[in-house]
């Protein structure tokens, strides 16, 4: 499975966003989560850090094609897809690795997703809205420009 390890150097040279991220879950009663995130890797190997608005690390999602981890504290969970990991940090299964390819530019078509960009002088904005499986999801993603 995957060590505990930081990323190695030249996994990061692959891919860098920082930025933040709401993630709304349409239900009765409707729920949603925000936080401020840094990725790093690509769709096939990579890390994802959620911090709360005043920095506390609040979970390191890691994934490989050997499977992924959820790092919590000090709590260590391994799943064996970067969906079971999704579905247990946000409650839903999202497509991690899909969502990386739209961070730069837009993407391919993700099923069952309705995904929409747009860029601004100051960052770049992904809009992604799950119509099925239910419930309804709505993920957005703010990226900051790179220095």
């Amino acid at each position: 499975m995957l060590s505990s390890t930081p990323l190695q150097p030249a996994l990061q040279q692959l891919g860098h966003w920082q930025g933040r991220l709401s993630l709304k879950v349409i239900q009765e009663p409707p729920e949603q989560f925000t936080a401020n995130f840094e990725i790093n890797g690509r769709p096939e190997q990579g890390e994802l850090a959620l911090y709360s608005p005043i920095g506390t690390t609040l979970a390191v999602a890691r994934w490989s094609p050997d499977g992924a981890q959820l790092l919590q504290g000090q709590k260590v969970q391994s799943f064996v897809s970067v969906q079971a990991m999704t579905q247990q940090l946000t409650g839903n299964s999202l497509p991690l690795p899909q969502l990386l390819a739209w961070l730069d530019q837009d993407g391919a078509d993700l099923p069952g997703w309705t995904l929409t960009s747009e860029n601004t002088p100051n960052n770049r904005r992904v809009f992604a809205k799950r119509q099925t499986p239910l419930p309804l999801l709505e993920l957005t993603l703010v990226i900051d420009p790179r220095p």
